[in-house]
């Protein structure tokens, strides 16, 4: 994620569509139903990155090689579960999650940082809000870390709990603004993590400089 990796420029708007559309058609015939590419804003300009979602397959490293041959990629790189490359300009990253997973990790990688954003929120209650939805993080009396415990893979349950509207998350939203509005209407979110060390200058706006770099 964040489209660093190869040192490439941001892709147009256009050319972006016009990729995604490319690798929609192709994996619609390697993996029909097996992936997800997480959704942005309505009006986003360029994009640093494109992000794949992939369910763990057995047959994973023939299909990573069936992927740079019919694609004509030469570039790429594994970092864990990550497998990103160079795709027509564009930095491209397959993620391999657990197929019970996808779902989950579609909907918190979906309109850039916003998974993150909620999981701050959440800390807020001792949870924990990431690829596998909703969790419980399990300590000791003494604060020591034991396990993370599943609350809920269903995110509209998770928006009903913090007062998010999921219809409005189903629905899309057309510019960023309509993101930060989203958001911060829960009524246990907090500016305070978002306040830069000088007190000077806006949370909203370092969120935005934050976001835009996605």
């Amino acid at each position: 994620m964040g489209g660093k990796l190869f040192n490439l420029p941001r892709m147009p708007r256009a050319d972006y569509l016009q990729l995604e559309a490319d690798v929609r058609r192709y994996l619609d015939t390697k993996v029909p139903n097996g992936y997800r590419i997480p959704r942005y804003y309505g009006n986003k300009p360029d994009f640093g990155d494109m992000d794949v979602i992939l369910a763990k397959m057995p047959n994973w490293d023939e299909l990573r090689q069936a992927i740079l041959q019919d694609l004509g990629i030469t570039e790429y790189k594994t970092v864990g579960h990550v497998f990103s490359t160079n795709l027509r300009g564009l930095q491209t990253d397959f993620f391999m999650v657990a197929e019970e997973e996808l779902e989950t990790t579609y909907t918190f990688m979906s309109f850039n940082d916003l998974g993150n954003f909620i999981g701050r929120i959440c800390r807020r209650f001792d949870l924990k809000y990431g690829e596998r939805g909703l969790e419980y993080v399990y300590r000791r009396a003494n604060g020591n870390y034991v396990v993370d415990i599943e609350v809920s893979r269903d995110f509209r349950e998770t928006c009903r709990f913090l007062g998010l509207d999921y219809a409005a998350f189903e629905k899309g939203f057309a510019a960023l603004e309509e993101v930060f509005e989203w958001v911060i209407a829960s009524p246990y979110f907090s500016v305070a993590p978002y306040m830069v060390s000088s007190g000077m200058r806006s949370p909203v706006a370092a969120m935005e400089r934050r976001w835009r770099r996605s």
